[in-house]
C-alpha cells in the first residue's frame, strides 16, 4: 500500500486545497496552490500540529506492538519533531509572549492530557494509513491519510488527531464509525457529486481537561 508521501508525487487534490478554495479564500488558493508564492509568515501552530501528530503517531505504533511510550518518551518525540519542523518552516513567527520553550511547555500539558485519556491500547488496526479516492467531477483523485483505525465493538472507527489555534491550542480526537453514512459538514462538496461521511464521535482534550489533569 502506498504511503501519503508516495501519493503526493502524483497529481492530486487534498482536503486542505479543496477547503481553502471552497471555504476560506480563493485568492489564497491561487497564491498557494497555483502560483506557489513564497510564504510571508507562518504561525508556529503549523509545526506544532505536525509535531503533536508525530508524537501521537509514535504512541499509536508502540501500542500496536503491545507497548506504550512513557511520558518522557512521548515528550521527547514531540520536542524532536517540533525542532525539525520549526527549522524547516519558512518565516516562522510565534504569538506575542511565546517562544520555543513556552510551546514545549504547552505541548507537555497537552500530551499529559492526551495520555490520561488514551484508551486505544489493544484495539488499533492501522496507523497512518494513506487513501486515494476517485471523486465524480474531479479531474484528480482525492488523497489523505487516516491517523488511526481502531476496532470499537463491531465498528471500525477512524481517529483523526487535530489541534486548534483558537485561544489556546487544544487536542481534538474525532472518531468516525464506518456505519450510518451522512453528508459531510466539514467541506462543501456539492459541485463534486455526493460523498458519504460516516457518523462522528468526538472527544476533546481542552484547557479544562489539561488543568484538571495537572491538579491530580
Amino acid at each position: 500500500m502506498a504511503t501519503i508521501d508516495e501519493l503526493r508525487q502524483e497529481p492530486h487534490w487534498s482536503y486542505s486545497a479543496l477547503n481553502t478554495y471552497l471555504n476560506i479564500c480563493q485568492a489564497q488558493f491561487m497564491y498557494r496552490y497555483v502560483d506557489q508564492a513564497e510564504v510571508e509568515r507562518t504561525s508556529a501552530c503549523l509545526p506544532f500540529g505536525k509535531a503533536f501528530h508525530a508524537a501521537l503517531t509514535a504512541q499509536a505504533w508502540e501500542c500496536m506492538m503491545g507497548g506504550s511510550l512513557t511520558r518522557d518518551e512521548i515528550v521527547d518525540r514531540f520536542e524532536e519533531a517540533f525542532k525539525i519542523e520549526a527549522e524547516a518552516t519558512p518565516n516562522l513567527i510565534y504569538k506575542e509572549g511565546e517562544n520555543f520553550d513556552t510551546v514545549i511547555d504547552l505541548a507537555v500539558k497537552m500530551l499529559d492530557a492526551a495520555l490520561a485519556n488514551w484508551s486505544d491500547y489493544y484495539t488499533i488496526k492501522g496507523v497512518a494509513q494513506a487513501f486515494r479516492i476517485d471523486v465524480p467531477g474531479l479531474d484528480k483523485p482525492l488523497i489523505g491519510e487516516y491517523d488511526l483505525i481502531v476496532q470499537d465493538g463491531r465498528d471500525a472507527c477512524i481517529v483523526d488527531w487535530k489541534t486548534s489555534a483558537q485561544g489556546k491550542l487544544t487536542a481534538i480526537f474525532r472518531r468516525r464509525s464506518f456505519r450510518m453514512p451522512m453528508r459531510s459538514r466539514t467541506v462543501r462538496l456539492r459541485s463534486f457529486g455526493s460523498m458519504l461521511s460516516p457518523r462522528r464521535r468526538i472527544r476533546v482534550v481542552n484547557r479544562t481537561t489539561v488543568q484538571s489533569n495537572l491538579k491530580r
